[in-house]
């Protein structure tokens, strides 16, 4: 086990959460170090697409090429019901599309 010094008000602050959720001060910790690396993670992503719509020559590159695959994922499910309802699939591709 290891220490790790923090502000006073910080230290307050996961004492705070730590009684107020019964859970040890270190899993508060790596509960948010966790969310944090998450959203790290999607706002790159974002980030990384709207670059790419950007520039319209590369956007359409990228479309024509994820189209191709489509084209060829023949997985033998084409029978089987989707995973998403198509409204579904609709909000995931809003919820991508909005800058973050």
């Amino acid at each position: 086990m290891s220490t790790v010094r923090v502000e006073p008000a910080l230290h307050k602050k996961l004492r705070a959460l730590s009684a107020a959720e019964h859970r040890p001060i270190s899993q508060v910790i790596e509960d948010a170090i966790d969310r944090y690396e998450k959203d790290k993670f999607w706002a790159e992503l974002y980030e990384g697409y709207a670059r790419l719509r950007a520039d319209p020559v590369a956007w359409r590159e990228f479309q024509d090429e994820a189209a191709l695959w489509d084209s060829v994922s023949g997985d033998g499910l084409e029978d089987e019901e989707p995973y998403f309802t198509q409204e579904e699939a609709r909000n995931e591709v809003a919820a991508a599309s909005e800058p973050r």
